[in-house]
């Protein structure tokens, strides 16, 4: 396996966990908002906006 796969790999393994983790948390919002916690919900929603909008280390811009 060459560095360029082994690399990508790594990257797909990182993205599979931090979409699994974003899919946790919108469950945990899908929950309270069934059961009508509005803070609860607008508090895991939000936290799902963020985890969305984070780049991913090999996405960000290196201008400096």
């Amino acid at each position: 396996m060459s560095i360029d796969r082994q690399i990508q790999a790594l990257r797909d393994l990182l993205r599979a966990d931090h979409e699994a983790w974003i899919a946790e948390v919108q469950s945990w919002a899908d929950e309270a908002e069934a059961a009508g916690d509005v803070t609860r919900h607008r508090r895991h929603a939000e936290h799902v906006a963020r985890l969305k909008a984070m780049p991913y280390p090999w996405e960000q811009s290196h201008a400096a």
